[in-house]
C-alpha cells in the first residue's frame, strides 16, 4: 500500500466528519452505507469550495460509487474526507475520497471511495456537457491535473 502521506498530497479539500451516535452499528463501528452519506456530504462541501457551484443554475445526478474498507470507523475517531476531482469527461464528474483517521502522530487510512456524478438539467429531465467555468475552477483548484 502506498504511503498515507503521498496519498493525501494530492487532495487539497479536507473536512473532518462529524459522526453521529445512529451512523454505528450493532458492532460498535460506522455502518457501511452511512460511508455513502460521508461522500455526499464532503462532494457538496467540496464542489461549493472548489467551483462555487450554484444549486439553483446547475445540476448533478449520481451515476455510481464505489468504496473499498480497510479498518472500522469507531465513533470517537477523529477522521477526516478528503475529496478531489480525478476527471472530467464530456457530461460527467469523477471524484475521489480518502477517510482517514488523524491522530498526533500518525494517520490512519479507513476507507477509499469514487463517485461519478452527472451534469444534469432537471428541467429538461436529462444530461448536459459539464459547464467550461466548471471545468475551469476545478482545474484552477485541484493541486494535481485532472485528466
Amino acid at each position: 500500500m502506498e504511503n498515507i502521506e503521498e496519498i493525501l498530497r494530492q487532495f487539497r479539500f479536507r473536512m473532518r466528519i462529524a459522526k453521529r451516535w445512529n451512523d454505528l452499528d450493532e458492532a460498535g463501528h460506522v455502518n457501511n452505507a452511512i460511508y455513502l452519506t460521508y461522500f455526499e456530504e464532503a462532494r457538496a462541501h467540496y464542489f461549493h469550495e472548489a467551483c462555487q457551484w450554484d444549486w439553483t443554475k446547475d445540476g448533478i445526478i449520481l451515476a455510481n460509487n464505489q468504496i473499498d474498507y480497510f479498518r472500522p470507523l469507531l465513533y470517537l475517531d477523529p477522521a477526516y474526507i478528503y475529496t478531489r476531482t480525478t476527471r472530467i469527461g464530456t457530461k460527467s464528474i469523477e471524484l475521489q475520497y480518502i477517510i482517514v483517521n488523524e491522530y498526533e502522530d500518525r494517520k490512519i487510512l479507513v476507507s477509499r471511495g469514487s463517485s461519478v456524478v452527472v451534469t444534469y438539467d432537471y428541467r429538461a429531465q436529462g444530461s448536459v456537457l459539464v459547464p467550461q467555468y466548471t471545468r475551469d475552477r476545478i482545474a484552477a483548484y485541484e493541486p494535481q491535473p485532472i485528466s
